[in-house]
């Protein structure tokens, strides 16, 4: 007997695991929906226009740099 309550309340605790599971995915879902119907395609670009500016920077200034000592290369060969 003792086994067969030990396997009920397993089931349950994992009954109610699934059960949470599932309110906090309806929870993350909503505020997902509402922070996505708050944004504007101008809010949209800003935001792209600074995470390219803030991740991407490096590569505009290594370019500009290698592109330079390449075209000096070039131009005197």
């Amino acid at each position: 007997m003792v086994e067969s309550e030990r396997f009920k309340h397993a089931l349950q605790q994992g009954l109610n695991a699934h059960k949470i599971g599932e309110d906090l995915t309806g929870k993350i879902e909503m505020v997902i929906d509402r922070r996505l119907s708050e944004l504007t395609p101008q809010l949209v670009k800003e935001m792209v226009q600074s995470i390219i500016k803030q991740h991407l920077g490096w590569l505009v200034v290594w370019g500009g740099v290698f592109g330079g000592v390449l075209g000096a290369i070039f131009g005197l060969a």
